[in-house]
């Protein structure tokens, strides 16, 4: 939240959490206050912060609101925030010379802060104290035991009250019922991610109230992380340490010999993100201020940079295609060359079903991630895919008509899988498809020598496929629609959601780059025109 002050009044701000930028826009919501006082202002702002967190909440559990609805919400709630603002100003002053009584008393321990939410319990402790105080002075000495321990009580609510209220919910007995509720609205790996995330900061901070944490509980915790090195629970030396044991560990190693430690986007979008998503809904259900609100966590400067994936030079395509295509394994085989030209996500292609590539009416062929996914019994389930926008139809090159590749699909049923070795390691199923493919993938990558840690991998032939499309000059809102990515801009969102008959036109006669050889993928032909595999 932001409070700026401009010659014709003040300026309140806030940022679209990160989740919700796909569904409202990455832009601020700004509202202008108007010409207030300044200590005014930043009440009604804090009030507004309060709303719009609230709002982003209903966001996250299925309302459908764009940000100019947000915008006007927001603008209604204004007129009620600056008469609220007055309500509490007066409701504090009162609370101040409540103050005054208990201290003259010396009863409380502690010195009543100033807390500008004022409930009803708060002003009923608060007349009771001064009543107590009248019946002190006019009892007999012997009979001011009672009324001692009577007031002691009071104050000991007020203390209650000024800690945030009473003690809400265990943080570990309000997550699955969290989780559960997400269900639905957000991939199931991505769900099971955050869970875990949200439990390394428990295991950090200890299983709290959910009211009863602080900002520097988090700012701790990103300190931590950011000296933690990255995947130590998959090395047997370090698995069994805590993070602070093994950043420690870390730390006493002499430089040359550290271990790689997690990246500053990592921190930010694996561990920090989840939990500010979760911490919001905690506060609207159980009301109080999430301690995420105001104040954003700052991942330190000494956290090590993110690695930037490169796309995959000509040379490295053709030396990757020629092993791959003599591969056995349709996943192994296809794969590689399908991800340059379109794209898509591994987890999109290995979850395509024989039904799922097909012709236009226009002749060019088009795979389909709009449908959900369909068993050998008819019976269907709702395909998973990483956001919004990923829910569409993708070009296929017409390159492809050199090759086997479309024959091999019209070989596959309907419901079958087009790679099903990707679902199986032996007679096991795997637990997690797109996960093993990508491992997969990558192990390729090692055996032909083009793989490297993170600048070059599987997910590389994504920004292959970007600069593809950007160097033939294909609309950028074309390029997107093709790889499913989030429009950038309002005006982007508008018209089709996915691919129109002359953009599919447009990227299935892409120019490939130069030099590059796909003859290891063609089929030749003889002059019956039949096909044989080279």
């Amino acid at each position: 939240m932001h409070l700026t002050y401009r010659p014709c009044g003040w300026r309140f701000q806030i940022r679209i959490p990160r989740d919700l930028e796909a569904l409202i826009g990455t832009s601020p919501i700004r509202l202008n206050i108007g010409p207030l006082a300044k200590r005014r202002a930043a009440r009604v702002a804090r009030l507004l912060a309060g709303h719009a967190e609230a709002l982003f909440v209903a966001c996250h559990t299925g309302a459908r609101m764009t940000k100019d609805e947000l915008i006007a919400e927001l603008q209604r709630m204004l007129i009620s925030a600056l008469d609220a603002v007055d309500h509490v100003a007066l409701q504090a002053d009162r609370r101040q010379a409540r103050e005054l009584n208990a201290l003259t008393l010396a009863t409380a321990s502690e010195r009543l802060t100033g807390q500008m939410e004022v409930d009803a319990r708060l002003q009923a402790i608060g007349t009771g104290i001064s009543a107590l105080h009248g019946r002190i002075s006019a009892l007999p000495k012997d009979q001011r035991g009672t009324i001692g321990e009577q007031l002691a009580e009071l104050s000991a609510l007020v203390k209650t009250s000024l800690d945030g209220g009473p003690e809400r919910p265990l943080l570990l007995d309000e997550l699955d019922r969290w989780i559960e509720l997400r269900a639905g609205h957000a991939a199931d790996k991505k769900i099971k991610t955050d869970r875990a995330r949200i439990l390394d900061f428990v295991a950090f901070a200890g299983n709290r109230p959910v009211n009863r944490y602080r900002h520097s509980d988090f700012q701790a915790f990103a300190n931590l992380l950011a000296r933690v090195p990255a995947g130590y629970t998959k090395d047997a030396r370090l698995r069994h340490m805590t993070r602070q044991e093994v950043a420690d560990y870390n730390d006493s190693l002499a430089p040359a010999r550290r271990l790689p430690t997690l990246a500053a986007t990592a921190i930010e979008a694996n561990y920090i993100s989840p939990l500010a998503v979760f911490f919001r809904a905690m506060a609207a259900d159980h009301d109080f201020r999430s301690p995420m609100a105001d104040v954003g966590v700052t991942i330190p400067s000494t956290a090590k940079a993110s690695v930037q994936r490169s796309p995959f030079s000509v040379s490295d395509l053709n030396v990757w295609f020629a092993a791959a295509a003599s591969e056995r394994r349709p996943d192994l085989k296809w794969l590689p060359l399908l991800a340059t030209l379109t794209g898509a996500r591994v987890g999109e292609l290995i979850h395509l079903q024989g039904k799922d590539v097909y012709q236009l009416d226009t002749g060019l062929w088009v795979a389909s991630l709009l449908t959900d996914i369909t068993a050998a019994d008819g019976s269907t389930s709702r395909r998973q895919i990483k956001n919004k926008p990923s829910r569409r139809l993708f070009a296929l090159h017409g390159v492809l008509e050199q090759t086997d590749f479309f024959a091999y699909c019209a070989s596959r049923k309907p419901e079958d899988w087009l790679f099903p070795h990707a679902f199986r390691h032996g007679k096991s199923l795997v637990a997690d498809p797109a996960d093993a493919a990508s491992k997969r993938m990558n192990r390729q990558l090692r055996t032909v020598g083009i793989h490297r840690p993170l600048e070059a991998t599987f997910h590389s032939t994504r920004h292959t496929a970007k600069d593809l499309m950007r160097v033939a000059k294909v609309d950028p809102r074309t390029a997107d629609r093709q790889t499913g990515h989030a429009p950038k801009t309002v005006a982007d969102s508008y018209g089709s959601k996915t691919l129109l008959p002359e953009e599919v036109e447009v990227l299935a006669a892409l120019a490939l780059p130069e030099g590059l050889d796909l003859a290891p993928y063609f089929v030749k032909r003889d002059r019956s025109g039949s096909d044989g595999k080279s």
